[in-house]
C-alpha cells in the first residue's frame, strides 16, 4: 500500500468504523449476561456494545431493541456536551480556568465573578443544580440572564452539586465565543465528523423533546442517541480523540476529561448510583476499582449508560429505557463481565514466557498469541526488540504491539537480550557499542532465527511473513538482522537505532522503515557521540540516518528521490521505486519526528524520571501497516533455520 492510498484509506476509516457495526461480532459471555440482565429485570429491549482502539469487540440486541433504536440518553448527554466544549478549548477559543463572565457578561457581578468553566463542567460552581422555573419557549439569553440572577448554593470551588445548570451556562459561552447555536457546533464539532447521524440535542421537559430544533438545547441531559452513534463517540474517545486522519479532541485533552477535577476535600457524592469511591472529572463520575483499575462513565436517568475502563483501553455503551435505580445494581455485574471477557485469551489471546536454551545460556521471549489464532492457518509474525538495559517484559508493556496485533491477527516475539544481571539491564549484540552483548560476543543473530523456529513449533506461522522490529540497541539489532538475516526476515523496522554494523552484507533486498526524532540525543540524527551519554555511552559513535538511508537505497536498488508527505511534525519520505522505475517490493520509508526525544514514541507513559517526553505517534501501528506491504516471494529461502 503505497503513501497515498494509505491516506486514502485513512480518510475513508470513518466509513469502515461506522459499517464495522453492521457485522460487528458477538462475544458469547457477553450475550449470555445481557441476557441474564433482561430475564431479571422483564426488560422489553436493551443493547450493548463494546470497543476499543479500532476494533468493535462486542454489539449485540436482546428483546425488541434495535441498534439503530432512538433513546433518551439522559444525563449521558454530558459526555457529548463536553466534548463540544473542549474542542474549542483545544482551539484556544475558550479557557477552563478563566471567569464564565469573559463569555457570558450577565455574570459580571460580584456573587459571580469568580466562576470558572472548569468549575461549570466539574459542578463546583456554587450555581444551583436547577432552576425553579419551567423554562419552556426560552432561548439561551433568557436562561443565561435567569442563571445569573439565581441565588447561589455556595462559594465556588467549595462544594459539589450536581445539576444542569452550570454546563448549560458552559455551552452558552461557547456559543458566545463562536457565535453559533449549539445545535450547529455539536454538529460541527462532534456529530458530523462522528457520522452520529441520530444525535441531536433536545429539552429538558419532556427529556429530549424537539432534538435537534429546540431553542434551548438542554446540553446536561436532554440529548438522543442510538446505540451505535453512542458506541462510535466512546470509540472516539477510546482512540485518543483521533477518527481517520482527523484530531477530534486531543489525547491531554480527554484525559483531563477523565481527571479529577473536585478539589481534594470536598466530598462527591454519587448520584443515581452506587459507588465505593468516587470523584468527578469535567462531565465524568470516577470510580477507582482498587488495584490500577479505574473506571469512567456518564449514566443516564433511563439507564443508558457510556463508561470506559480506562486501564484496559476499552469502552462499552448500554443502551435501555428504564429506571436507573433498577438497572445500575445489575449493570455493575455487566461491566465487571466485559473487564473479566476482554482480559481472558477470547479477547486478549494467550500470553506466555518461553525458556529456550541457546549457546550455552539460559535464554528466554516472552510470547503473545492473538485471539482465535487456532482458526488460523497462517499469521505474521513480528519479533519485537527492547533497546539498551531493558527486557522483553518492557518492551511488550510500553510498546504497544499486542493490542495492534490482536486488531490484525498477527503473532509478536518480546525476546530478552543477555546481560550480567538475568532479565535486567540487557543488550544485544548489535556490533559496534560497548555493551555486554557485543563484548561477549553473544551470538544474537542465531539466537533470533531460533525464536522464530520455536515460534513456529508452537503456533502455524506464513514463513513469507515473519518481520523484526525494534528500539534504540534494539533496532541497531535489527540493521544487523538485515545483513545478516534476510532470507529469514521480510522486513525490519528500527526506531531511534543506528546502523553501527557494517562487517557483514547482504545482496538480498529488505524492506525497512526507519522512525527517527530529530532532537533524540542519546543516538543523534545527525550520527555521531551521544549529547546525552551515559555510563560508557559515550565511547560511541553512532551512524547518521542519512547513513542507513543511502545504505539501503544502494542494496535494494531504489530511485534516491522519495515521495514525500507531511502532517504536523512528522514527515514520511518513501522511496518505493526501483532504478528502472518499477514498483519495489523492499521499499524503504524514512518518518521523521521533529523535536522527536529518545523514548518510544506513544509511550503511554514516560519509562523513568527525567526520560525523554514521548513523542505522539502511533508507532507500533505504524510499523504494522508498513509490513503489511511486505511478503516475501514464493520460493525464496524463508524457512527458519536454527543454529
Amino acid at each position: 500500500m503505497g503513501m497515498r492510498r494509505r491516506l486514502v484509506c485513512l480518510a475513508s476509516s470513518l466509513v469502515l468504523a461506522i459499517a464495522s457495526f453492521a457485522q460487528s461480532p458477538e462475544l458469547p459471555p457477553l450475550r449470555a449476561a445481557v441476557d441474564r440482565m433482561v430475564a431479571e429485570l422483564h426488560l422489553q429491549g436493551c443493547g450493548l456494545a463494546v470497543v476499543r482502539e479500532g476494533q468493535v469487540l462486542h454489539r449485540s440486541e436482546h428483546g425488541t431493541f434495535a441498534h439503530d433504536e432512538v433513546l433518551s440518553v439522559a444525563s449521558a448527554s454530558k459526555w457529548l456536551a463536553v466534548a463540544t466544549i473542549l474542542t474549542l478549548v483545544d482551539e484556544g477559543k475558550l479557557d477552563l480556568d478563566v471567569p464564565v463572565a469573559r463569555y457570558v457578561k450577565e455574570f459580571e457581578r460580584p456573587d459571580k465573578n469568580t466562576i470558572t468553566l472548569r468549575q461549570c463542567l466539574s459542578h463546583t460552581s456554587g450555581l444551583p443544580p436547577r432552576l425553579n422555573a419551567r423554562m419552556r419557549g426560552w432561548d439561551s439569553a433568557k436562561f443565561a440572564a435567569a442563571a445569573a440572577d439565581a441565588p447561589m448554593r455556595d462559594n465556588p470551588a467549595a462544594a459539589f452539586q450536581y445539576g444542569g445548570v452550570s454546563m448549560q451556562v458552559a455551552a452558552i459561552a461557547a456559543e458566545r465565543v463562536t457565535g453559533k447555536s449549539w445545535h450547529d457546533l455539536f454538529a460541527d464539532r462532534i456529530a458530523g465528523p462522528l457520522g452520529m447521524r441520530d444525535t441531536k440535542f433536545g429539552t429538558l421537559l419532556p427529556v429530549g423533546g424537539d432534538a435537534g430544533t429546540t431553542t434551548l438545547p438542554w446540553v446536561a441531559g436532554g440529548a438522543v442517541s442510538t446505540l451505535d452513534d453512542y458506541a462510535t463517540f466512546v470509540r472516539m474517545l477510546v482512540t485518543q480523540g483521533r477518527v481517520g486522519d482527523r484530531q477530534i479532541l486531543q489525547p491531554q485533552t480527554i484525559a483531563g476529561m477523565f481527571r479529577d477535577h473536585v478539589p481534594s476535600l470536598v466530598e462527591v457524592k454519587a448520584v443515581g448510583f452506587d459507588a465505593d469511591s468516587v470523584r468527578y472529572g469535567l462531565g465524568t463520575w470516577i470510580e477507582d476499582l482498587g488495584k490500577g483499575a479505574v473506571s469512567v462513565s456518564d449514566p443516564g436517568a433511563f439507564g443508558f449508560t457510556p463508561w470506559i475502563e480506562l486501564d484496559l483501553g476499552v469502552g462499552g455503551v448500554f443502551a435501555v429505557r428504564d429506571r436507573v435505580n433498577r438497572v445500575l445494581p445489575r449493570l455493575r455485574r455487566l461491566q465487571e463481565e466485559v473487564r473479566t471477557t476482554v482480559q481472558s485469551p477470547l479477547v486478549a489471546g494467550v500470553d506466555s514466557t518461553v525458556n529456550l536454551a541457546h549457546g550455552g545460556r539460559d535464554r528466554r521471549y516472552h510470547l503473545h498469541v492473538p485471539p482465535q489464532a487456532a482458526n488460523a492457518a497462517g499469521l505474521p509474525l513480528v519479533v519485537v526488540l527492547h533497546g539498551g538495559g531493558g527486557n522483553g517484559e518492557y518492551a511488550r508493556d510500553s510498546m504497544g504491539f499486542d493490542e495492534v496485533a490482536d486488531r490484525e491477527g498477527f503473532v509478536v516475539a518480546y525476546p530478552d537480550g543477555t546481560g550480567a544481571l538475568r532479565g535486567k539491564l540487557l543488550t544485544w549484540n548489535s556490533g559496534g557499542i560497548p555493551v555486554y552483548a557485543v563484548e561477549h560476543n553473544v551470538e544474537d543473530v542465531a539466537f533470533l532465527r531460533e525464536v522464530v523456529a520455536d515460534v513456529q513449533r508452537k503456533v502455524a506461522i506464513d514463513p513469507t511473513r515473519v518481520f523484526a522490529a525494534g528500539h534504540s540497541n534494539g533496532g541497531m539489532m535489527c540493521h544487523r538482522l538485515a545483513r545478516e538475516a534476510a532470507d529469514l526476515f521480510a522486513g525490519v523496522a528500527v526506531v531511534s537505532g543506528a546502523m553501527n554494523f557494517t562487517a557483514k552484507d547482504s545482496p538480498e533486498p529488505i524492506g525497512v522503515l526507519l522512525v527517527h526524532g530529530t532532537a533524540d540525543g542519546n543516538v543523534r540524527y545527525e550520527g555521531g557521540t551521544p549529547r546525552d551519554s551515559t555510563g560508557r555511552s559515550g565511547e560511541r559513535v553512532d551512524a547518521s540516518v542519512q547513513d542507513a538511508i543511502d545504505y539501503y537505497l544502494d542494496r535494494n536498488g531504489l530511485r534516491g528521490y522519495p515521495e514525500t508527505k507531511t502532517d504536523g511534525k512528522v514527515r514520511l519520505d518513501s522511496y518505493a521505486t526501483n532504478k528502472d522505475g518499477k514498483p519495489s517490493s523492499a521499499p524503504l520509508r524514512v518518518i521523521t519526528l521533529e523535536g522527536g526525544g529518545h523514548a518510544w514514541p506513544g509511550m503511554p507513559n514516560q519509562a523513568r524520571p527525567g526520560a525523554d517526553r514521548p513523542f505522539l505517534f502511533p508507532t507500533a501501528r505504524e510499523i504494522w501497516l508498513f509490513f503489511v506491504e511486505l511478503r516475501r516471494a514464493p520460493g525464496s529461502p524463508s524457512a527458519p533455520q536454527g543454529r
